[in-house]
C-alpha cells in the first residue's frame, strides 16, 4: 500500500512538472507586428515574454521585459517590466513595474513599482505608485501622487491626489486637492479644493472656496464661505463658522453651539447707531451689524463689520477689544467710513444682559461734511479728492442681550 501511494504521489510530481515546462513563458528578444497575429510571433504571441516590441497598431503578448511600443493599443497577458507605449490604450493583466502611457486609457492589476500616463483615464485594480491622466485615475492604494483634470478615486493614499474637479480617498496621508470638491473620510496632511470639502476627520488643514465640513478638525479650517465641523481642536476662518464647539473661530457669524452669542445695540460719538450680532467662541467673536445715522438723515443705511476679543471676564464685568468698520450711504455717490479701534468695559446687570461704554481710536472719511459734526477729539484732519479725513478719539455705548 505504502509503495502504491509512493508511486502515485511521484507521477503526480512528475506529471506537474512537465505540465508547467509546457506552459512557461519562452524569452523572445524582440517582437515585431503590424497588429493580432500578424507579427513575429503569429498565433503564439502570448506564449512569448519579450525584451523589446514594436508594432505599427495593436500588439499582445505574454510578458515585457523592456519596452513595449504599440501605435494604437498594446495587451500583456502577464506583467511589464519596463515601458509600454501606445498612441490609444494599454492593458495589463499582471503587474507594471516601469511606466504605462497611452493617449486614452492605461489598465493594469497592479503598480505599485509603477507609474501610468494617460489622455483620459488610468485604471488600476490593486496599488499604484503614479498616475496621471486628463479624465480620470482609479485605484485601490497609491504611494506617490493622482493627477486628473476630472477625478482621482483611491481607497487609500499617500502622497497627493490633485485633479481639477474632484479627488475622492477613504484615506490620505498627505494633500488632497480638487478645483471643485475634495472628499475623503480622514485625512493627515492637507485638503484643498475650490468649491467645497468634506471629511470625516481632519488632522492638519481644510481649504475651500466656498465651504469646508467636517465632523473632527483638529488644525486648521478656512474656507471663503462657510466652515462646518463638530468638534474644532483648532481654528476656524471663514465669513460664517459652524460648530459645537471650537477653540478659535474668526468670522463674521460664528454659530458654536458652546460659544458665545449677543446682540446688542450701540451708539458713537458720532451718532451712528447699530443693531449688532456678536458670535464666536469664548475668545475671539465677529461683529456683523445694520444702522443708520440719526443725525445725517442724507446717509440713512449702515453697516458694521468687525472681530472682537475677550480680554477678561468675571461675574459682573466683561472686557472687550474690538476692530469694526462702518459704512454709511444713501446708494447714490455719498457714503460715510469709519474704521475703529474701541476698548469696552460692560457692567453684567444679569448673566444675559451687559452694559457697556469706552473709548475708540477711529480713522474717518466722507464726501458728507455735516456727518462729522459730532465728532470726538480731533488728532489730525485735512481735505483732499474731495473728502474729508480725520484721525479722533470718540466713544461707543451700548447695550448686549445674551442668548
Amino acid at each position: 500500500m505504502k509503495t502504491l501511494v509512493l508511486k502515485s504521489s511521484l507521477f503526480s510530481l512528475i506529471f506537474f512538472t512537465l505540465l508547467s515546462i509546457c506552459l512557461a513563458q519562452e524569452k523572445s528578444p524582440t517582437h515585431l507586428g503590424v497588429f493580432y497575429p500578424i507579427s513575429t510571433h503569429g498565433t503564439k504571441a502570448e506564449e512569448y515574454t519579450n525584451n523589446f516590441s514594436l508594432h505599427v497598431l495593436t500588439g499582445l503578448s505574454g510578458g515585457e521585459n523592456g519596452a513595449a511600443i504599440y501605435g494604437l493599443a498594446g495587451m500583456v497577458k502577464g506583467d511589464v517590466n519596463g515601458a509600454q507605449i501606445s498612441g490609444l490604450w494599454n492593458h495589463v493583466s499582471g503587474n507594471v513595474t516601469g511606466f504605462q502611457a497611452a493617449g486614452i486609457l492605461n489598465q493594469s492589476e497592479d503598480a505599485t513599482q509603477g507609474a501610468q500616463f494617460s489622455g483620459i483615464a488610468n485604471i488600476n485594480q490593486g496599488n499604484s505608485a503614479f498616475q496621471a491622466a486628463g479624465i480620470f485615475n482609479l485605484a485601490k492604494d497609491v504611494d506617490g501622487a493622482q493627477f486628473a483634470g476630472i477625478t482621482n478615486i483611491a481607497d487609500t493614499l499617500s502622497g497627493i491626489q490633485a485633479a481639477g474637479i474632484s479627488s475622492l480617498s477613504k484615506s490620505v496621508n498627505g494633500l488632497q486637492i480638487g478645483g471643485i470638491t475634495t472628499i475623503s473620510q480622514n485625512i493627515d496632511g492637507g485638503q484643498i479644493a475650490g468649491i467645497a470639502t468634506v471629511a470625516k476627520t481632519v488632522k492638519g488643514i481644510q481649504i475651500a472656496g466656498i465651504s469646508n465640513v467636517a465632523e473632527q478638525v483638529d488644525g486648521l479650517q478656512i474656507a471663503g464661505l462657510v466652515n462646518q465641523a463638530r468638534k474644532v481642536n483648532g481654528m476656524q476662518i471663514g465669513l460664517i463658522n459652524i460648530a459645537d464647539s471650537s477653540d478659535v473661530t474668526i468670522g463674521l457669524v460664528n454659530i458654536v453651539k458652546n460659544g458665545d452669542h449677543r446682540l446688542g445695540v450701540s451708539i458713537d460719538e458720532n451718532f451712528n447707531s447699530f443693531l449688532t450680532f456678536r458670535s464666536g467662541g469664548k475668545r475671539v467673536y465677529g461683529i456683523v451689524g445694520l444702522g443708520t445715522n440719526v443725525e445725517v438723515k442724507d446717509l440713512p443705511f449702515g453697516f458694521e463689520v468687525g472681530l472682537g476679543l475677550n480680554l477678561t471676564e468675571s461675574n459682573h464685568f466683561r472686557l472687550d477689544a474690538e476692530v469694526v468698520s462702518k459704512y454709511l450711504t444713501d446708494f447714490e455717490g455719498n457714503d460715510f467710513n469709519k474704521s475703529s479701534l474701541q476698548l469696552l468695559p460692560a457692567l453684567k446687570i444679569s448673566r444675559g444682559i451687559h452694559l457697556f461704554a469706552g473709548p475708540s481710536l477711529s480713522y474717518m472719511h466722507s464726501n458728507e461734511l455735516d456727518t462729522v459734526d459730532h465728532t470726538g477729539l480731533t488728532i489730525w484732519d485735512d481735505h483732499w479728492n474731495g473728502n474729508y479725513h480725520t484721525v479722533l478719539l470718540g466713544f461707543t455705548a451700548g447695550l448686549n442681550v445674551r442668548f
